[in-house]
């Protein structure tokens, strides 16, 4: 194979893993922004309660990793959900006013987590160390856990949304919460069912991200942006404009790392979202 093309396989394989961790992050926030029509600035928080749920679980408790994962995903799930029911649900169509207290919520999440997990990073050992090399393209054994468990919950997503009653109410709360409302589905369930789901997804993610870098309370940050740059790309409130966004941004980031130079890949990506904000701001999808 070579060197030219066992470049962009690797390219490939690096940027599907960031596409797929990104993904789990923006189908939560544009979910719940399509059910409730608020944009929640905390979403990140969420992500960094499932990293430091994963240390706590194998650092502290000496549990397995996988164990781990699943009570992250439970965990930051019901933490998400007591924070829709208590709320924002207080801020339905409120968009000002439920982005202000998104960011506010984050604040003061993030200034909680420093104090319990304190400002010292951690660490997490992952289930697999191992680095296949096949003709030049090396793969990481913890890279593909991750995209083959974001394939798992995103499939499990779909089937759930399309081939139950409640995700079909859920569907149906999004399209239109006042028909919904006369049609007698329970919105406000389904609110809180939505921050579950999007709860569970961002635990999930930053229970799989956190052996590959350093736990610390800020660590939600980035990735919310990224999230934010898909969820403006795909179209705000569409899941399958969000899934697609974030594989073409995470080829983008690891494209840019690739071939040019990793500090220009986070700024392109926000020049991508600012285009589509000027030329297209209702996104690929809008918010089908």
């Amino acid at each position: 194979m070579s060197s030219s093309l066992a470049s962009f396989l690797q390219m490939l394989f690096n940027g599907l893993s960031l596409g797929a961790t990104l993904a789990l992050i923006a189908v939560g926030l544009t979910m719940v922004f399509g059910v409730l029509r608020v944009v929640n600035f905390s979403h990140g928080v969420l992500f960094m309660f499932g990293a430091y749920t994963t240390y706590f679980v194998v650092e502290v408790l000496g549990q397995g990793y996988f164990t781990a994962l699943v009570v992250a995903a439970v965990v930051v799930a019901s933490i998400s959900a007591a924070l829709g029911a208590t709320v924002f649900r207080r801020f339905e169509g409120l968009l000002l006013e439920g982005a202000i207290a998104g960011i506010l919520l984050a604040l003061l999440l993030e200034n909680v987590a420093l104090v319990w997990f304190g400002a010292s990073p951690k660490s997490v050992a992952g289930p697999f160390t191992d680095v296949v090399a096949i003709g030049g393209v090396y793969l990481e054994g913890h890279r593909i856990l991750i995209i083959a468990v974001a394939i798992v919950l995103v499939t499990a997503l779909h089937l759930f949304v399309t081939r139950t009653r409640y995700g079909r109410a859920l569907r149906a709360a999004q399209q239109d919460s006042f028909a919904a409302r006369s049609q007698g589905i329970a919105v406000p369930r389904m609110l809180i069912m939505t921050f579950a789901i999007g709860g569970a997804l961002a635990g999930a993610a930053g229970a799989l991200v956190a052996p590959q870098q350093v736990l610390l309370p800020s660590m939600g940050q980035p990735p919310l942006l990224l999230a934010f740059v898909i969820v403006i790309v795909g179209g705000m409130g569409s899941v399958k404009g969000s899934l697609i966004a974030a594989g073409a941004i995470g080829l983008l980031q690891s494209g840019i790392s690739t071939y040019w130079v990793p500090e220009a890949a986070v700024w392109s990506s926000f020049a991508v979202a600012l285009c589509f904000l000027a030329f297209r701001p209702q996104g690929v999808f809008g918010n089908a």
